[in-house]
């Protein structure tokens, strides 16, 4: 579940950055695209850290990306109110909560 959550949030940054190709570069569109650059590397992150079952490191690190992507879509959510804001927030807690049942789950396996 959270390596197709990782893709869906891949593929949310790719589809973030492709409304920035039409407008004019300024610094607005900079940083509507770094924006979307930040959101694809924390799905990339969330790949590495389930990559080879993953240490508990990588994927404290990745509740952590994930819960302040989750954040950050709240505080855009003010500001915006737009379908892909309340998806970023789904996606992004959902991200997080798994992270976290499969820390739970791995610690109680020990």
């Amino acid at each position: 579940m959270i390596r197709i959550i990782s893709y869906i949030i891949i593929l949310l940054g790719i589809v973030h950055i492709s409304f920035a190709f039409p407008l004019h570069m300024n610094p607005e569109t900079l940083w509507f695209v770094g924006a979307g650059m930040a959101i694809i590397f924390s799905g990339l992150l969330n790949l590495v850290a389930i990559d080879r079952g993953g240490s508990k490191f990588t994927k404290a690190i990745a509740i952590i990306v994930n819960a302040f992507n989750c954040t950050m879509f709240c505080f855009a959510l003010r500001i915006l109110n737009e379908p892909q804001v309340y998806v970023g927030i789904t996606i992004f807690l959902i991200a997080a909560i798994a992270f976290i049942i499969d820390l739970v789950k791995n610690k109680n396996s020990l």
